[in-house]
């Protein structure tokens, strides 16, 4: 069959034409995770695979691999240890129990604001990931209990409501009242007019909570509210008044929050806000190592980390021998460990020494804070631990840290 030719009033060349719909959504998407904004991107969350540990091939199939192959099985390797693991601490698992048997006290109440939590600490200690692992765990147990509850939506005043259990909201520095009920606005994904008050959009807000089944609620990075003596009444009226309005439970993360003005307003002998009152106050720690049981847990920690990785010359073990230098490298900081690990793991890849040890985290730089603390306070012992003490930690009273 011939092809015929093109008409008169068709151009010869077409250079700018594109096959139409040649890339779609999320084409252009950074691979790894952002802080959730909407409860769209709180569902990419929920949903998001990390990627899967690669297999430790032998050496020498290793070493048979083309050029290409070993390009590929090195990007799934360094993509696994960018995401390492988290580390579910015990200090994870205390404050999850205690959130969930507060949520379970809130449940049925009678009308009025229920009590929620405040989870204090030092910057970098891992308080966000807590919490939305926390929230992560929630809302996969509801989908298991509860999947008619995904499948339904209904139309009030031309927007979709769906089932969302969760909010999560990242506070923006210096945020006012209003800022708060902007960000619970749009994460709700729920529309007010140019102009409305802060008392417009939080009824709004709320209505739209009620409407959607919100059964917790995170406020991370709530030191940035203005909590100054000046705003501090303020902001917590407004808290006050919107756990007053919904059933959901309240979560707090911030730096400093047991002195700020969450907790204590004006002078004298009344300085407790109705915040404190409200809330339980739990503090999150860097590790210890003064007991043998603070000694075993910061050994588990670093168990876990070096069990995720894929080196091809890496002996396990060696990391756990490096125990109280990893203390010290990082002030018992979680965060600071994984940021350690992780830089040393991608080191070891493209260098190709394949290993971990104490010459290569000598050379890893990682923040500033535990940086300067490590240099001002700790040298480096002269001489690496023995094999025995590897595999056996012992502190200086003979203590094993490792059972």
């Amino acid at each position: 069959m011939t092809t015929p030719d093109p008409s008169d009033d068709q151009p010869d060349e077409q250079p700018d034409e594109q096959p139409e719909e040649a890339y779609g959504p999320g084409d252009f998407k950074h691979p790894g995770l952002s802080e959730p904004r909407t409860k769209e991107e709180w569902r990419e969350y929920l949903d998001y695979v990390l990627p899967p540990k690669p297999v430790l091939l032998p050496l020498e199939v290793y070493g048979q691999l083309s050029t290409e192959e070993q390009r590929r099985h090195n990007a799934a390797r360094v993509a696994h240890h960018s995401a390492l693991v988290i580390v579910r601490t015990s200090q994870m698992k205390s404050i999850h129990h205690q959130i969930r048997r507060r949520m379970m006290t809130n449940s049925f109440q009678p009308a009025g604001a229920r009590r929620g939590i405040v989870l204090d600490g030092p910057a970098t200690l891992g308080k966000s990931t807590l919490v939305k692992t926390f929230a992560y765990d929630f809302e996969h147990e509801l989908r298991l209990n509860h999947p008619d509850r995904y499948d339904k939506k209904y139309i009030v005043d031309g927007r979709v409501i769906d089932y969302t259990p969760v909010v999560y909201v990242n506070i923006p520095s210096q945020a006012t009242p209003k800022d708060l009920s902007i960000a619970l606005a749009e994460y709700l994904g729920q529309h007010y007019r140019s102009g409305a008050t802060k008392s417009d959009i939080t009824r709004l807000v709320l209505e739209n909570m009620r409407r959607v089944g919100v059964e917790l609620v995170i406020i991370d990075d709530a030191h940035f509210m203005d909590l100054s003596l000046k705003e501090g009444k303020v902001v917590n009226d407004h808290l006050k008044h919107i756990a007053n309005h919904t059933a959901a439970t309240f979560i707090y993360t911030g730096v400093d929050l047991k002195h700020s003005g969450l907790f204590l307003e004006g002078t004298g002998g009344r300085r407790a806000t109705q915040t404190a009152g409200r809330n339980l106050l739990l503090h999150m720690t860097p590790y210890g190592i003064r007991t043998r049981a603070e000694k075993e847990d910061w050994v588990s920690v670093i168990t876990a980390m070096e069990e995720a990785l894929v080196l091809y010359r890496h002996q396990h073990g060696t990391l756990v021998g490096e125990w109280k230098y990893l203390y010290r490298r990082t002030g018992g900081n979680i965060s600071s460990l994984a940021e350690l690990i992780r830089e040393a793991a991608a080191d070891a890849v493209l260098t190709g020494t394949e290993r971990i040890d104490r010459a290569l985290l000598g050379t890893i730089v990682i923040n500033e804070h535990a940086q300067s603390t490590y240099d001002a306070m700790w040298h480096e012992e002269p001489l690496p631990p023995s094999p025995e003490q590897r595999h056996n930690p012992e502190d200086e009273d003979g203590q094993a840290a490792a059972g």
